[in-house]
């Protein structure tokens, strides 16, 4: 069985799009270059949410980065340099996932003597898992599922 176009996605393409967590929080990735891309985060109200500890500025356009080593999108939600980031790492057909879609997992990654940043954590939602709009069970779910695997 041969595979789709569609189905052979790498690096940072595999990023690119809306997403949306289970608490309604979404992403919107957009492409800027095979290293670089530019990422909204959106509340669930659908409003951007806003960084009190830097002047209340709202989480539209921020500057993302994609590690070819690693294989994850590195956002800054602070000015460059101060180390506050939201790390996405693609998974096809995430296993925690009930649909078994491919997602997008997030972390927090501030640098340690940073305690002050604690607080603002929830601003970003529960950091569940985020999916992309719309989508289906996992490519690789699909093609098992087809070849009666």
């Amino acid at each position: 069985m041969g595979f789709c176009k569609e189905y052979m996605i790498f690096g940072i393409d595999r990023y690119v799009g809306s997403w949306v967590s289970e608490d309604g929080f979404r992403l919107k990735i957009e492409k800027i270059d095979q290293c670089r891309a530019s990422v909204s985060l959106l509340s669930e109200s659908g409003e951007p949410v806003r960084r009190p500890y830097w002047d209340d500025k709202p989480t539209t356009n921020m500057p993302a980065r994609y590690d070819d080593y690693e294989g994850d999108l590195e956002v800054d939600l602070w000015e460059k340099g101060k180390g506050f980031s939201l790390v996405l790492t693609y998974e096809y057909g995430y296993e925690l996932d009930e649909l078994k879609r491919d997602a997008l997992v997030p972390a927090l990654s501030r640098y340690e003597d940073d305690h002050f940043l604690d607080g603002y954590y929830a601003l970003f939602g529960s950091l569940s898992h985020y999916t992309r709009e719309g989508s289906r069970p996992s490519s690789l779910q699909r093609i098992s599922v087809n070849s009666g695997r």
